[in-house]
């Protein structure tokens, strides 16, 4: 019996005088331990605030800046921010319009083959070079998320400079007239216009806020698509008789657009243009590991008198949380459980890590932040996920969603170029008229533009009722029904037939580059995109590739060596119905992410 516990008894009683003095020694002894214990409890507590208060400051030095804002800008001879915003884009609209002209080459392939004298097969490999060196942005737009905009365009600059400067010196006759050779120069222009189509694009895009990201971004890739059509009418009305002029007329052009871009287009800070929260497992895990570190080397400096205020302290919770008190940490700790099964979900959803790391969400306090923040997340927005992710690399690469993107934009993209670089030769075959090929291109440039411009502000439209991937579907069925019924008859609809095409890719485009910086994340951006615009470079080299063949097969029994008639394509455009319609089911499948 414990003396508080004697003293509270009527029945006991101190009889003698030592028995007195023996009780009130022990009375003093547990009032110092009271004491004591309180003491302890107060000394440890300011020792994990004063740690606490310490940890942010040291991990948050050891942080990179990973925002965008981390790149390089000349100084600007305006300090007026929002007149830098404004010059950028406007700089941008002009860099992305010129920097488009492959996708116009068809224009003037023909001219091109029968100078150089290269089968359709020859040229048609050529062009798609060209086309895999404008998507393959693996290493152009690596190139950004190290670099950023200020030297993606001076390295696009020197580019331009090789590629075009190459092309007019094969044609003039300077060199030597390889294919491959030739091949060669159209992909380090295709690089080219990547590295500026990126930079341009993410600096713009993201010097304003996400509502407006999808109107912003419609309008820069439609300058992409337009491109084809401006140079079109600028080389019918000006060069039609003078194709070397023309070339180097475009050599001068793009070089000069490209190297004052470097110093006009940058990312500026605007008030109130934040970036959306990004769950960043990553970046968690190193705190937590760091607040662990220190809280070892805080508590191991003094680990005895530690181990005895854990043991004193424990003891007396211990006697103090009988009863009802095991009830109430029970029931919290039932909460936490529903807290994590929730969390849980979003974090799988998020694409950032498992079970285990997100179960660890609310046990360590650390993570409360991350926590709230997982709990913030409108789960009822059928575009939640946009703005939320920071993934890239291995991750991106282990992401259903990516691959189910990968081969829509392989089918969608594939397809719409094999159609825009056989347009001379279907206008050739069908009997066309010789300008009929330069009007289908700006055709096709202005659907394009269309369906660029159109698909970037209609995902922002439907996007707080439905899912963007809806999007997706309504392009790839375009594509798909235009091709099923060119397969048919293509003479009497080869207007409309390249309009909608144009109208479907441009619509691809869109979609996809907003998809990679809504469900990917901004800061890698160049690289992210650059894997999933590989889809669409390999498509193109694999159904133009062919699409020539077929061509080239079915000419070897005419008189001239040339195919003519809507049979020499039909197989190209069942194969397009085909490959697109897989790619409808498959978009409706990811709506429900």
């Amino acid at each position: 019996m414990d003396l508080l516990s004697k003293l509270n008894d009527s029945n006991y009683s101190i009889t003698t005088e030592e028995g007195l003095e023996e009780e009130e020694r022990s009375l003093n002894e547990s009032v110092d331990s009271i004491s004591t214990i309180g003491k302890n409890k107060n000394l440890l507590k300011n020792e994990k605030n004063s740690i606490k208060q310490k940890q942010p400051h040291s991990v948050q030095k050891k942080k990179k800046d990973k925002s965008l804002h981390r790149f390089y800008k000349p100084p600007h001879f305006i300090k007026n921010v929002e007149t830098q915003r404004i010059l950028s884009i406007l700089w941008g609209i002009l860099t992305i319009l010129a920097s488009g002209t492959l996708y116009g080459f068809s224009i003037i392939s023909n001219e091109i083959r029968d100078k150089l004298e290269y089968s359709q097969t020859d040229i048609g490999l050529a062009i798609s070079i060209g086309d895999v060196g404008m998507y393959i942005g693996l290493t152009v737009g690596f190139f950004f998320d190290l670099f950023g905009p200020f030297f993606t365009n001076g390295l696009a600059t020197i580019f331009y400079v090789i590629g075009c400067m190459g092309v007019w010196a094969i044609v003039k006759g300077y060199i030597t007239s390889s294919v491959y050779l030739l091949s060669f120069f159209l992909f380090i222009i295709g690089q080219s216009s990547y590295g500026s189509f990126t930079a341009c694009v993410v600096a713009n895009v993201h010097n304003y806020s996400i509502k407006h990201r999808g109107k912003i971004s419609g309008v820069l890739v439609g300058m992409f698509a337009l491109s084809a059509g401006v140079f079109g009418v600028i080389y019918k009305l000006f060069f039609k008789t003078n194709l070397e002029g023309y070339l180097l007329f475009i050599a001068i052009l793009l070089s000069i657009v490209s190297f004052i871009a470097t110093y006009i287009v940058r990312l500026v800070k605007i008030e109130g243009v934040e970036e959306p929260e990004i769950f960043d497992e990553t970046n968690e895990n190193e705190d937590n590991e760091q607040q662990k570190k220190q809280q070892n080397e805080a508590y191991q400096s003094d680990d005895d008198i530690n181990e005895k205020q854990k043991y004193i302290i424990s003891k007396d919770e211990e006697s103090n949380l009988n009863g009802s008190g095991n009830g109430i940490i029970t029931n919290g700790n039932n909460n936490n459980t529903n807290n994590n099964i929730s969390n849980n979900d979003k974090t799988k959803l998020l694409g950032e890590g498992s079970s285990s790391s997100s179960s660890s969400l609310s046990s360590s306090p650390s993570n409360s932040n991350l926590s709230s923040h997982l709990n913030s997340i409108d789960t009822s927005n059928p575009n939640f996920l946009d703005g939320k992710r920071d993934v890239s690399g291995l991750k991106l690469l282990k992401m259903v969603e990516f691959w189910g993107l990968w081969i829509i934009y392989f089918f969608a993209g594939g397809c719409s170029i094999m159609f825009l670089n056989n347009i001379a030769i279907m206008a050739e075959s069908l009997r066309e008229p010789d300008s009929t090929q330069s009007n289908l291109v700006i055709v096709f440039s202005i659907g394009n533009l269309i369906g660029r411009v159109g698909m970037g502000f209609l995902s922002d439209l439907i996007s707080k009722k439905v899912s963007r991937f809806w999007c997706v579907v309504l392009s790839s069925l375009i594509i798909t029904l235009t091709h099923l019924v060119c397969a048919f008859e293509l003479k009497p609809i080869f207007y409309p037939a390249t309009l909608f095409t144009g109208i479907g890719y441009g619509g691809i485009v869109s979609i996809m580059v907003l998809l990679a910086t809504f469900r990917f994340g901004p800061r890698r951006f160049g690289l992210n995109f650059g894997f999933l615009a590989l889809s669409s470079a390999s498509g193109a080299l694999i159904f133009s590739t062919f699409s020539s063949k077929v061509y080239d097969r079915l000419s070897e029994n005419s008189i001239d060596g040339q195919c003519y008639g809507n049979h020499c394509f039909v197989l190209s455009f069942i194969i397009s119905f085909s490959v697109n319609l897989l790619s409808i089911i498959i978009a409706i499948n990811f709506i429900k992410f």
